[in-house]
């Protein structure tokens, strides 16, 4: 291996977040209603698109940048983006920390309730409009297939980017701290989800680039994220949940 992993520092960082982040917003407050609204996709398909519009070109530019850092081979890139075997110790990491996101995501509409019953104040909502949309029924589940193929790239490419590529770099500048501004940086990227979201979204922004860095393995935060997203979608989409 040629190369090694170069610092980053804060507003390098903040480019790689912001511009996705502005591409993200526009797609999901602009493009995706119009898909639904103008062309008469199923809200759920306009924002498969949607997704897939801004996660694949993620995807993408990750291994772009790991590559043009000189990391060619496959062992090579899989090194770079800290991509390990799980050891014990990870899925420990892995396992509290989807427990205590589940925990303080459940306080935090716990909370919302409370001041909802006492004061009136309307609860988080947990689904942006543009995300909104009535579970599948009969060949509906066909979008499914659609969902996966998102939903891959969805885990994927944020966590190859945001974790494998990045947080790395900035390790090398920041140290410890590293994923507090990883964190922080996420938080930015999610602002097309609204205050409310973004509430209910902080335990696993904090809590997941906090265990990537503890365990130097990008898999933890992937099998994190795909654990937090992936089952309740396809409870919420089957109607199963509400």
């Amino acid at each position: 291996m040629n190369s090694t992993i170069k610092s980053i520092g804060l507003f390098h960082s903040f480019l790689l977040f912001g511009i996705p982040a502005a591409l993200f917003f526009v797609i999901c407050r602009v493009l995706v209603p119009i898909l639904h609204l103008n062309y008469g996709l199923n809200p759920a398909l306009s924002w498969f698109v949607g997704g897939l519009m801004t996660f694949v070109p993620l995807f993408i530019f990750a291994i772009f940048l790991v590559r043009k850092d000189g990391f060619r081979t496959n062992h090579e890139i899989l090194t770079r983006f800290k991509l390990k075997k799980m050891t014990a110790r990870d899925w420990k990491f892995t396992l509290v920390g989807l427990l205590l996101i589940f925990l303080f995501t459940g306080l935090i509409m716990g909370i919302s309730k409370i001041l909802y019953l006492k004061f009136g104040i309307p609860e988080i909502e947990t689904t942006p409009s543009f995300m909104k949309f009535e579970p599948f029924k009969g060949n509906e589940r066909w979008l499914l297939l659609v969902w996966l193929f998102m939903f891959f790239f969805n885990i994927f490419g944020e966590e190859l980017m945001w974790r494998g590529y990045i947080l790395p770099r900035q390790e090398m500048d920041i140290g410890a701290k590293a994923w507090i501004f990883n964190a922080l940086f996420w938080f930015i990227f999610h602002i097309a989800f609204g205050v409310q979201l973004l509430i209910l979204l902080i335990p696993i922004l904090i809590i997941l680039p906090y265990a990537v860095q503890k365990t130097g393995n990008t898999l933890v935060g992937i099998w994190i994220h795909a654990l937090m997203n992936g089952p309740m979608f396809v409870m919420v989409s089957l109607g199963i949940i509400g």
